[in-house]
């Protein structure tokens, strides 16, 4: 097993014989990529014979239509975790600040890359003259933060990048987290501000969205002078030539009808769990989220809750281990109907056993 935990572990949990009736571990678009890729996958299969494209301008100008973003701000990595990892270890901030509860793979990196790494809670609430406080007293170089937010599902990046610049951190070097923005339509991105800041790095995933994690695709949005310097230390094939095909289909497709059946079915979705969520209100605490999923807390027996969830095949995100809340907090993603009926199936039937 890989260090750390990690949700979307449903082929290891296959192969060890687990019976899975439902992942819920794994926030991926439940109704799957787009019509194209499954209509003109099979065409794909010639790029497994021939080695990837190392020009990174065919990644870079595929994804840039697919978003409508200048490319030259592009930086393709693979994977949402290789820009992670990639900022841990060029950036020249030695001094960071993590606001969590946050994705867990940015204070591993930059812990591992040798930085000095602190944390704020932000969970249940904070204020901000305290964290400018903090920024001060430990005198931070970099500050990391969600937007919008995992595990919470959170917004609110913008107007705390605002307030960062406007309280006189100009230099300070932000990363944010925008893994899941395309949930929110672009609405809360800080795409616009990467413009002008070049102490800006939006980490970027296609994976969640495009429900296509298996293909590891993923960017790092900044400044063209900071994507020059950060290229030369990306590894040759980091991306592989099927994710170039499928950023081909992609970007010249009509995606009209997917984005508009994703906003839908989440919304419709969102709605069904949240009533079923003030059902249990006794047994659940749940936070609200504008993305694709919840975090809730179980109030009672939570060992118990977990281990019986996966005794009935049902896998939901542990947050036991994310700094500001641990045992018993829990993330739930937005699945299809007949899904989110059976994870509150089985809720109900743990209830009784109390």
């Amino acid at each position: 097993m890989i260090p750390g935990s990690h949700g979307g572990r449903r082929i290891e949990l296959e192969r060890s014989g687990v019976n899975i009736r439902a992942d819920f571990s794994a926030s991926i678009n439940p109704w799957g990529p787009p019509e194209v890729l499954k209509e003109r996958w099979g065409e794909l299969l010639r790029l497994v014979e021939a080695y990837p494209p190392l020009d990174w301008s065919l990644y870079r100008k595929p994804m840039a239509a697919l978003y409508g973003y200048d490319p030259d701000f592009i930086l393709p990595c693979n994977g949402a975790t290789q820009g992670i990892y990639l900022l841990s270890r060029l950036l020249a901030a030695q001094r960071i600040l993590v606001l969590e509860p946050l994705f867990t793979e940015y204070a591993r990196a930059f812990e591992l890359s040798g930085k000095v790494v602190f944390r704020f809670s932000l969970f249940p609430a904070f204020e901000r003259d305290h964290l400018v406080k903090m920024i001060q007293a430990k005198r931070i170089e970099a500050l990391v933060f969600g937007n919008p937010s995992n595990p919470l599902g959170e917004v609110g990046g913008v107007s705390l990048y605002r307030y960062l610049r406007e309280a006189g951190f100009s230099d300070l070097t932000v990363i944010v987290d925008e893994a899941f923005q395309e949930f929110m339509g672009e609405e809360t991105s800080l795409s616009e501000a990467v413009r002008k800041d070049r102490n800006l790095y939006l980490v970027r995933s296609l994976t969640k969205y495009y429900a296509i994690p298996g293909l590891r695709g993923g960017f790092v949005l900044t400044h063209p002078d900071n994507v020059a310097t950060l290229e030369r230390y990306l590894e040759p094939w980091s991306c592989n030539g099927i994710l170039w095909g499928v950023l081909e289909l992609l970007s010249a497709a009509d995606l009209s009808s997917f984005h508009g059946l994703t906003r839908e079915n989440l919304r419709r979705e969102k709605d069904f769990l949240e009533t079923q969520f003030r059902r249990f209100s006794s047994l659940l605490e749940w936070y609200p989220s504008r993305v694709n999923f919840y975090t809730f807390r179980v109030k009672e027996k939570p060992g118990d809750f977990f281990r019986f969830l996966c005794a009935e095949g049902i896998l939901v995100r542990s947050l036991a281990e994310f700094f500001g809340l641990g045992e018993g907090f829990f993330r739930l993603a937005v699945r299809r109907r007949e899904e989110n009926e059976l994870f509150f199936e089985v809720v109900e039937e743990f209830a009784r056993k109390l």
